[in-house]
């Protein structure tokens, strides 16, 4: 030992990229997606967390071209930083949210090397349950919090879909609500109606100086749900 403190660009996995979980498996760290200080290899969808189905995502794949959701999306990506931080992607199931929020992501990298990190709702609050585990746990909540605060661009996906429990619900607020006070880049998708949502995040949500709602219609599009 040296006698000197190391300081780590990540201090849950110590720059190694992997940590042990739960079940004894190495994975990808949760808090900086992977990202080895070593490492030489870039694979920006597994950094971004990308989900297979969309890695491949591109404004492109949504119909109709002059859509007004994506046309708004585009927009969004366009330029960097945005006019306005956050949006609220917002509609019926299956009719492209994620895929235009996976294509901002996408873009945003690729024109200005801005790295995302995609969230579905529920397994971010499986990551923060995680942390209740002091025997196993690799990282603590505020580890997480500040993880997630760092993000230049993230997305959460699927607000609505978890287990509307207190706790849930003000660990989601915290984190909407600083990225909100801070005017962080952050894009929501839903299938819950802003004036569905909990007033107080609704509020952050419905701010027009801060946040677009972009709305979806239409029939769902996902191959399964047309047979």
């Amino acid at each position: 030992m040296s006698g000197f403190a190391v300081n780590h660009r990540c201090c849950v996995c110590a720059d190694g990229g992997r940590v042990r979980n739960s079940k004894g498996l190495t994975e990808l760290c949760p808090a900086c997606s992977g990202q080895s200080a070593t490492e030489s290899i870039e694979d920006p969808q597994e950094r971004m967390r990308l989900p297979s189905k969309f890695r491949d995502a591109t404004f492109a794949q949504w119909l109709p071209d002059n859509g007004s959701p994506r046309l708004r999306c585009q927009g969004y990506a366009s330029t960097w930083p945005p006019r306005v931080p956050m949006m609220f992607l917002t509609g019926t199931k299956g009719t492209g949210k994620t895929t235009l929020a996976c294509a901002i992501a996408r873009t945003v990298y690729e024109r200005h090397q801005v790295r995302a990190q995609f969230w579905p709702v529920i397994d971010l609050l499986d990551r923060y349950r995680r942390t209740f585990d002091q025997d196993r746990a690799v990282e603590t909540t505020d580890d997480i919090d500040v993880q997630m605060r760092r993000v230049p661009l993230l997305v959460l996906d699927d607000y609505g879909a978890h287990k509307g429990t207190e706790w849930a619900e003000e660990r989601l607020f915290a984190l909407i609500d600083y990225r909100y006070r801070e005017m962080l880049p952050t894009i929501i998708t839903s299938n819950v109606a802003a004036m569905e949502i909990a007033e107080r995040v609704r509020s952050r949500l419905t701010d027009v100086s801060v946040c677009q709602i972009v709305q979806f219609s239409g029939k769902d599009m996902r191959p399964e749900a047309n047979r």
